[in-house]
This record gives C-alpha cells, sequence and structure tokens, in this order.
C-alpha cells in the first residue's frame, strides 16, 4: 500500500474514532461549525460615493504622475494640502 492511502486510512481512523468521543450531538455541532465556516463571507461594503482601490497600485500611478509632471515637488505640495483639507 503506498503512503497516501495509509496516510487517508490513518486519517479514517481518527476521525472515526473522534466521533465516537463526540457522540452524536458533538458531531452535529461539528458539521454545524464547518458548514458556517465554508460559507462566503460578503465583501465589505464601502460607504456611498467611496471607490474601492489597489493602494500599491495607486501610489506607484502617483509616483509616476509625480515623475513626468513639469513641477511635481509644486504639484505634491497643492495634492498634499487638498488632501488635509478633505481629511480634517
Amino acid at each position: 500500500m503506498d503512503k497516501k492511502k495509509k496516510a487517508i486510512e490513518e486519517l479514517q481512523k481518527q476521525i472515526k474514532l473522534g466521533r465516537e468521543r463526540l457522540g452524536p450531538e458533538g458531531v452535529k455541532e461539528l458539521e454545524k461549525l464547518a458548514k458556517s465556516l465554508r460559507k462566503p463571507k460578503p465583501a465589505p461594503r464601502l460607504p456611498p460615493g467611496t471607490v474601492a482601490y489597489d493602494k500599491k497600485a495607486a501610489l506607484a500611478a502617483f509616483q509616476l504622475f509625480l515623475k513626468n509632471h513639469g513641477d511635481p515637488e509644486d504639484f505634491e505640495r497643492r495634492l498634499r494640502a487638498m488632501i488635509n483639507k478633505k481629511s480634517h
């Protein structure tokens, strides 16, 4: 018998012993718990008017824009000022 089959048989034995120790009610509770863990969690909802984005990609795009902008220091200062006004 190959290793995979032996491992499966050993696991099945352990499951059987565990079921016997838990009893029918314990098995039902574990099955209920397993089902709840398998359910996909809903995606988090964003507040109205907001848009989800990838922070790393946004930062890379921002840095690329700054690099190619005529006066990146001035633009960055103005952008940071606008962000600070809206967030405070």
